[in-house]
């Protein structure tokens, strides 16, 4: 009996608290899809929010507003002053940091994303080359275009075909607490028309400290995860290949080098040490290709053709490793995550930052590439 009194109590209980919950027509909200930090001269922060309405009375579904103040939360409530809609972050899906504030860290608003229960640890983080503000306005200029949908899209189309390695708000976060290994994040330009991905850039800690070109972004991809659908151009030497060439005739060339297009059909990487006290590391990448474009007429059918553009393909890749880890080591970054295997080799298991940061810039990496063309053109 008391049991069923407890159970009647309980129930009723929940029916009162249910019905006390706020509740709020999604007319009156403004959803935020995009949101933009930047940081001015005065010390203020500067919010450029892109949010959805549903307003029948209006054309657009997409506005833009933004607001100043000396935190993010301050500056959404003062957006919310020029708009007649309550705004909302249950539905970003993208935070773009102007560079100014992406140099001087992004730890005091991933901590406020942090925090929001309504926010996503799955949505996408970016840097603009210029400020995120300039970015958002610019992509809107287009009364056609949905920004926050086609700066999500445009990032996320760049991580679906294994161009750029994903950067969510939980990736990131990992990221830096994982001693060993920096975070990246795509950086957005603006053209003429529209913005576009053109740069990655590196993060120390949760600063940024400089960028490789977007399409550099793929080699450290390659380490974290199996691609299948990059293409990729490569400049390879003539010299290797003039005996096969099918000239028409005319007057000889002074090209030293020809371009080639290829598509990863299968791509992985693997890193491991191969001495610890010469701080010695090896990293081995599998590839399978398929060569789409040549622009001389090299005839290559013969095996004997397909082993050399193996061959010089192994070379291009492998020396565009050595130049970008040459490059992060002058920043002190590591992307690649050599790290987090040096950790995982050393007696203790432990390693701390500053002892890494040392220890980066005197590396030395044995890259072997191991490239087979098992396709060209549309013949197998």
């Amino acid at each position: 009996m008391k049991n069923k009194k407890l159970a009647i109590l309980l129930i009723g209980l929940i029916i009162i608290l249910t019905g006390c919950l706020p509740s709020k027509e999604i007319e009156g909200l403004g959803i935020i899809n995009t949101r933009g930090i930047d940081t001015l001269d005065d010390g203020n922060l500067e919010t450029t929010i892109v949010y959805f309405q549903f307003d029948k009375q209006s054309k657009n579904i997409t506005k833009i507003v933004s607001g100043q103040g000396k935190t993010v939360k301050g500056a959404r409530t003062n957006a919310n002053f020029k708009t007649n809609f309550e705004l909302t972050a249950g539905q970003i899906r993208l935070e773009i940091y102007g560079r100014e504030a992406a140099e001087k860290g992004i730890l005091p608003y991933l901590d406020t994303l942090g925090r929001d229960a309504k926010v996503a640890d799955t949505m996408f983080l970016a840097v603009s080359d210029t400020t995120a503000k300039d970015v958002i306005k610019m992509g809107q200029k287009d009364p056609q275009t949905n920004v926050g949908h086609y700066l999500y899209r445009l990032i996320e189309q760049s991580i679906i075909h294994d161009v750029v390695p994903r950067m969510t708000l939980q990736d990131f976060i990992h990221a830096f607490y994982d001693v060993g290994k920096d975070p990246i994040m795509p950086i957005l330009k603006i053209s003429k028309k529209r913005p576009y991905l053109y740069a990655v850039g590196l993060f120390k800690n949760d600063q940024l400290v400089g960028q490789i070109p977007a399409e550099d972004a793929f080699l450290i991809n390659m380490l974290e995860k199996k691609v299948k659908t990059t293409q990729l151009e490569l400049e390879l030497p003539l010299k290797p290949f003039e005996k096969y060439i099918q000239k028409p005739g005319g007057k000889k060339s002074d090209e030293k080098t020809f371009s080639v297009l290829i598509s990863v059909l299968n791509g992985k990487g693997k890193m491991d040490v191969v001495d610890m006290n010469s701080l010695t590391f090896k990293t081995d990448i599998q590839m399978e290709l398929r060569l789409l474009e040549l622009t001389k007429e090299i005839r290559i059918k013969s095996p004997k053709v397909r082993a050399l553009f193996e061959k010089e393909i192994e070379k291009s890749i492998a020396k565009q490793y050595q130049d970008l880890l040459a490059n992060v080591q002058e920043l002190g970054v590591d992307p690649f995550g050599y790290g987090n295997v040096y950790r995982v080799h050393k007696k203790n298991g432990e390693l701390k930052s500053k002892e890494w940061r040392n220890i980066l810039p005197d590396i030395n990496v044995k890259f072997h590439v191991d490239a087979k063309i098992v396709q060209h053109g549309i013949t197998k």
